[in-house]
């Protein structure tokens, strides 16, 4: 595993790093929070921090495993939330996995195959610590837009290179491996349809229901994630 940041967080600004294994007492009002950050963890190291963050053993399951389509799921007064990530292999679209585990002290992110760090998403919020002083929701916010942002670039490029092979049509015929490059092109943005559609279902429910960890002034904030 490894573990790309873990710090606590008071009145919106970073204090110390802690320790995947270290036990944190915060305080309910929200002033405190722990953020962590992995990638590819272990069986092993996801049951350490079952046991430290009292996450759900059906949630660290699906977070290991990581072949999950996006949605929410809800634990006693914990989340969990998994978001698709996408990004661009040689004009073909790859797909990573993001799992958030959040409760009202903690969020803490476990990331499988994304090509973008959430270092600069973590700079920008501890450039603002007025916005990071919200709390784990405003976190989880900011996460699942990052993570959406990168949608638009790889549909644009999909969409561009389509375009540009079906108006080469108007001057000569395409060759059989062009035929079969848009037919398989069209088919990719079909199956990132399927994401886009849970992910959009997520948001909503965010917006909508009243849920553990996100407070009702922060709902509203996650109906621009889609």
């Amino acid at each position: 595993m490894t573990v790309v940041a873990a710090y606590l967080y008071r009145r919106g600004k970073r204090v110390r790093e802690v320790a995947i294994d270290e036990k944190i007492d915060c305080p309910a009002d929200k002033s405190e929070f722990v953020w962590i950050g992995i990638c590819d963890p272990t069986d092993a190291e996801m049951r350490t921090l079952q046991e430290q963050y009292d996450l759900h053993p059906l949630a660290v399951e699906d977070a290991v495993k990581a072949d999950q389509l996006p949605k929410l799921d809800v634990y006693g007064d914990q989340l969990f939330v998994v978001a698709r990530t996408a990004h661009l292999e040689d004009n073909n679209i790859a797909y990573g996995e993001t799992s958030i585990f959040v409760g009202h002290s903690h969020i803490i992110s476990v990331r499988h195959g994304s090509a973008r760090s959430h270092k600069a998403l973590r700079e920008h919020l501890e450039a603002a610590p007025t916005l990071l002083m919200h709390g784990v929701d405003y976190v989880l916010h900011a996460i699942l837009d990052f993570i959406v942002d990168g949608y638009l670039p790889v549909i644009e490029t999909i969409e561009d290179e389509v375009l540009e092979m079906e108006q080469a049509t108007l001057d000569k015929f395409l060759g059989r491996d062009e035929v079969t490059r848009i037919f398989r092109l069209r088919r990719e943005l079909i199956r990132f349809g399927r994401v886009l559609v849970p992910m959009g279902e997520v948001a909503g429910k965010l917006v909508r229901l009243d849920l553990p960890c996100i407070d009702p002034e922060t709902r509203p904030y996650f109906s621009d994630v889609l």
